[in-house]
């Protein structure tokens, strides 16, 4: 299979061949139409709010065509085969067929168990166990040679069910409900206003979609013990190298996959678990969890977790001041300190610090020293008796009618969920700084859209080329909305500082913008800073709002607009908005 990747640059109405790379793809997560191969390619220098145009062909199409100055030759970039082999070796790799890059090769890792898988970046060395493929270590070169020792689990915890060990009966597994109703500030079923495992409730209580209960309140994590496969899966190229893993328990198939990846030049390593479908076979309820632990960083039982993705907020473990005087710490030392995760979580201490970086929202905590973890997927058999009415076992296929119009019964099997995170490692007290790096790129990543297209297809440069003449933003600045209005050449802006004080030295201070940059081929004719909302001029709410009586007054350096210049400014972790008209 032979592709070749070019890249159009309207300023010079030229294609350009780019780095590009095909990798196997191994369909962990049973997609019925999934491609064979994954293609990765170099979208280096994307212009600000603007896009990248890239051609994919045959080494038949005459790209060449497309632009009379392009002329010459340019050579296949890659080429392998779709069938890979490996042979047994005691330390051999096995290559494809390629083309003059010579960019991917599948090794094979049947080696002694004593050697451990080593791959490199330029940035990052991370070490791999040579029997599992699970990390064992991970150096950032950037982070002045750091070195982190790193212990990777899956495992979950078993849901609470009020039946204890009696066993339901099949009929029953999926429709049990509790027989109560009480939350903070509710009335129990007894009728006394108690915390919600006082009482009655601590017998009944199921673990469900509103409640995370293990089954014991002080239950270890089971773990996943990692496969041990004929052969390692390895993929590396220019670009990227793959590792895989599998986990599940001795006496079932593994059902959670791993693919660790490092990226050519970045200094994180991103894991795509795919976990499912979760097994119930043994009617329990199951808490999915992926942990990282490693016994460098002693944090003291102290670590940070986002709050929308802006501040960090410092978590201590058994914190009995969070939720007031009756939260539950005592009663639910497990899940009283499980954490909302909507970006990001790290520990650090005077030498070290880890960074886990998540896709989508998440439970996360630290029970112990140096370890973080996270749910990262629910299947449960009870209901919990908060307004959902079923138990939260989501399947492929669904459900049937409710009651009086069926039985509710899930059909097919369950849901099998894919996600990824990305770990980063830094020196002391860096967590925060390394985290917000990348923050932005994980939940903002740039649109792909994808069509069919002829060889004789003629850009138009000229409209294209007035796309991208926008400047960079400061590395700490992120335009949050940019949203034409329904006046003609007016927009709302809204712009957000991305670091908090004392996060980083580099980046932690306050900035100044120029908002005539956001309009490269429009001059601003006016500026009005509004609310938050947007639905109000500042200086109105400023003169409306209430005055409260004390002796604080916040201050902004630099805050007013300057009309005349256009520049204003953002403190840290500040959020401005702006009503802009150009002409």
């Amino acid at each position: 299979m032979n592709y070749e990747v070019y890249r159009y640059y309207p300023r010079g109405e030229n294609w350009s061949p780019v780095q590009a790379t095909l990798v196997p793809n191994t369909n962990y997560a049973q997609v019925a139409e999934a491609a064979n191969f994954t293609l990765y390619l170099e979208a280096l220098n994307m212009p600000p709010l603007g896009f990248a145009i890239f051609r994919i062909t045959t080494p038949t199409t005459n790209i060449h065509s497309l632009s009379s100055k392009t002329s010459a030759h340019i050579p296949p970039l890659y080429h392998i085969s779709q069938e890979a082999t490996t042979s047994r070796s005691s330390h051999k790799v096995v290559s494809q067929p390629w083309g003059e890059a010579n960019n991917l090769r599948a090794r094979n890792s049947e080696m002694k168990s004593s050697d451990d898988i080593i791959i490199n970046n330029g940035i990052l060395s991370v070490k791999f166990d040579r029997s599992t493929g699970v990390i064992k270590s991970i150096q950032n070169v950037e982070e002045g040679g750091v070195t982190m020792e790193i212990e990777q689990s899956y495992g979950y915890y078993t849901s609470f069910s009020r039946e204890g060990s009696r066993e339901p009966e099949e009929k029953d597994i999926f429709n049990v409900k509790g027989d109560g109703m009480c939350l903070p500030g509710y009335i129990d079923a007894e009728g006394n206003e108690m915390p919600w495992l006082l009482g009655s409730a601590n017998k009944w209580q199921n673990g469900g979609a509103y409640i995370f209960r293990p089954t014991t309140p002080n239950e270890s994590l089971h773990t996943l013990s990692p496969a041990v496969p004929v052969s390692v899966k390895v993929f590396e190229s220019i670009l990227v190298t793959e590792v895989h893993a599998e986990f599940g328990e001795l006496s079932q198939a593994p059902w959670i996959k791993q693919i660790s990846r490092i990226f050519r030049q970045k200094n994180y390593v991103e894991i795509e678990y795919v976990v499912g479908p979760v097994p119930i076979d043994d009617r329990v309820g199951k808490e999915v969890i992926a942990r990282y632990s490693t016994s460098i960083i002693k944090n003291g039982g102290k670590f940070f977790s986002d709050s929308n993705g802006r501040q960090f907020v410092g978590r201590t473990l058994g914190n009995h001041s969070v939720f007031g005087n009756d939260n539950g710490c005592d009663i639910e030392p497990v899940a009283s300190n499980f954490y909302p995760v909507n970006t990001a979580m790290f520990i650090e201490d005077d030498e070290l610090s880890f960074s886990v970086l998540v896709d989508r929202s998440q439970g996360g905590a630290s029970l112990s020293d140096g370890s973080l973890e996270f749910m990262i997927q629910r299947r449960l058999l009870r209901d919990d008796s908060r307004g959902v009415g079923e138990p939260l076992n989501e399947t492929d296929i669904g459900i049937t009618p409710c009651p009086p119009f069926g039985n509710a019964t899930r059909l097919g099997s369950g849901v099998v969920v894919k996600g990824t995170h990305r770990l980063k490692v830094g020196k002391a007290r860096s967590g925060a700084r390394i985290a917000r790096e990348d923050m932005d790129q994980v939940f903002s990543r740039p649109h792909v859209f994808v069509a069919s297209s002829s060889e004789q297809v003629q850009l138009r440069p000229s409209k294209l080329a007035k796309f991208g003449e926008m400047s960079p933003l400061p590395h700490n600045v992120m335009i949050i909305s940019l949203v034409s209005l329904e006046v003609e050449d007016s927009f709302l802006v809204r712009l957000g500082h991305q670091f908090d004080h004392n996060e980083s030295a580099d980046f932690s201070s306050p900035v100044e913008i120029d908002l005539q940059d956001l309009f490269p081929n429009k001059m601003i004719h006016s500026i009005s800073e509004k609310t938050l909302s947007g639905n109000q001029d500042l200086t109105t709410w400023e003169k409306r709002r209430l005055s409260w009586d004390n002796t604080y007054t916040e201050k902004r350096i630099n805050g007013v607009v300057d009309i005349a210049s256009s520049v204003v400014c953002l403190e840290p972790l500040e959020i401005r908005t702006f009503e802009i008209i150009v002409k």
